[in-house]
């Protein structure tokens, strides 16, 4: 056996490049054992070379990935925080007493004048005209408020403003209606702040009315713009509200059934009594119109409201058996599984048990693998896993998720299996925009490339 010194010579000399068979003779050692120790020698290089080059290759990888992850961050933050910086919300400049004792004593200037022009010719109508023009450009730059412009805007479009041009050379006409669009313009922009400034419903109505069929005709974008933000805005905000009625606007005894469904104790006999006294209570407070609801009306309204509580409060209602609940559910409601199986599913999802959701969706699947059901099934196993990536990409957003994982999103992004519009990550903190991971994916896919 050759000993461990003599190995040690025999690797040095191979590593210098000494033919094989001149150390076999040199050291008196069977050239099959040379060759032996050569390859074992060269495979151990071969292994040190490569594991370099993959230390190289995943350093390189983990800076690239380091860098999406943190574009990803900031866009996520700017996104979250930007309170609807996109809807270019204007701020209120401050002004000083002067300013605004300024503006005012312009506005009430021009309504003196405009006054006056009543029994004036159109020549001396024009010349007021130049004066009241003068006046509108010492305020131009200023912001107003929903007061001044709102004044302002009454005052030019009074009727001894127009037509007033002499000849066809004359642009009289043309400066007023320049103006009279600048100062709509910064009428909108007064409503503008004031509809980001309040949650007030009624308020918002009455900042919509504001904007009138003669603005509207002077074809300006902010126009149309900002009144479809406040008409969205009431939208959503009622929306919320009607929601939180729902939520909050629950007996104790609906949500003792509630609270019985989740832990699957419910006894439906008993739930389906008190259901039924409740609708009769609220049957017979309603006002006796067209429009009132019957007392079979009222049940189901109570019933959607038990399956929209158990959706969107699993902060508060945690399902202990998820097929119990369902069974339980589809029982007492009468509505299709499928209806009882997504309210379910959407609890799991909201409180991350997406494994537990795979697996109801597996379950009730493996029994109806075909038709309408089925594709349903297919569909909530998809949302389930678009909402497993949203979480994920949280997670690597906070740095809560290994380095492996946004590679294996990019994988499944690059080879088409994810849409990046389909991926939601929740709403910015006004809760007025719905984030997605199309918005802050630093880099385009292959297939949109």
């Amino acid at each position: 056996m050759t000993k461990y010194s003599e190995l040690c010579e025999i690797e040095k000399l191979i590593k210098k490049g000494f033919d094989l068979e001149l150390i076999s003779f040199e050291l008196d050692i069977p050239l099959k054992e040379i060759e032996q120790l050569y390859k074992i020698i060269k495979n151990q290089e071969k292994q040190r070379n490569s594991e370099k080059n993959n230390y190289g290759k995943k350093v390189n990888n983990k800076e690239l990935a380091n860098k999406k992850v943190e574009q990803m961050r900031k866009r996520y933050q700017q996104l979250f925080l930007e309170n609807n910086k996109k809807d270019n919300v204007i701020t209120q400049v401050e002004l000083s007493e002067e300013e605004t004792k300024q503006i005012n004593s312009c506005i009430s200037t021009i309504e003196e004048k405009i006054e006056k022009m009543k029994t004036l010719s159109k020549r001396e109508k024009r010349k007021v005209a130049n004066e009241i023009i003068s006046k509108i450009k010492e305020i131009q730059n200023y912001p107003l408020t929903i007061e001044q412009a709102e004044k302002l805007n009454l005052l030019l479009r009074s009727e001894d403003l127009k037509r007033l041009r002499l000849d066809s050379l004359d642009k009289i006409d043309m400066i007023i209606s320049k103006y009279r669009k600048t100062m709509v313009k910064k009428f909108v922009d007064a409503i503008d702040i004031a509809q980001y400034q309040t949650e007030d419903v009624e308020e918002l109505h009455c900042l919509g009315r504001k904007i009138t069929l003669e603005m509207r005709k002077e074809k300006l974008m902010s126009v149309n713009a900002v009144e479809s933000k406040i008409n969205t805005k009431i939208s959503k905000i009622m929306q919320q509200q009607a929601i939180e009625r729902i939520k909050n606007n629950m007996p104790e005894n609906i949500l003792g059934i509630i609270g019985d469904l989740v832990n699957g104790t419910l006894d439906i006999e008993k739930a389906r009594t008190i259901i039924a006294e409740e609708a009769e209570k609220k049957s017979e407070k309603n006002p006796k119109n067209k429009f009132s609801l019957t007392k079979e009306q009222e049940e189901r309204q109570i019933l959607m409201k038990i399956s929209i509580t158990i959706r969107d409060r699993s902060d508060k209602f945690h399902i202990v058996d998820p097929e119990l609940t369902i069974l339980q559910l589809q029982e007492l409601t009468q509505e299709p599984i499928n209806a009882a199986i997504r309210t379910v599913v959407e609890n799991l999802i909201s409180t991350k048990k997406f494994d537990e959701a795979k697996e109801i969706c597996n379950k009730f699947l493996s029994e109806n693998k075909k038709g309408p059901f089925a594709v349903e099934m297919k569909d909530l196993k998809l949302r389930i896993r678009n909402a497993q990536i949203g979480d994920k990409v949280l997670k690597i957003i906070n740095m809560q998720a290994s380095e492996e994982d946004i590679e294996l999103i990019e994988k499944e992004i690059e080879n088409g299996s994810i849409k990046l519009e389909t991926i939601s990550l929740g709403k910015s903190q006004d809760g007025m925009r719905n984030i997605r991971l199309s918005d802050i994916w630093p880099y385009k896919s292959q297939k949109e490339k």
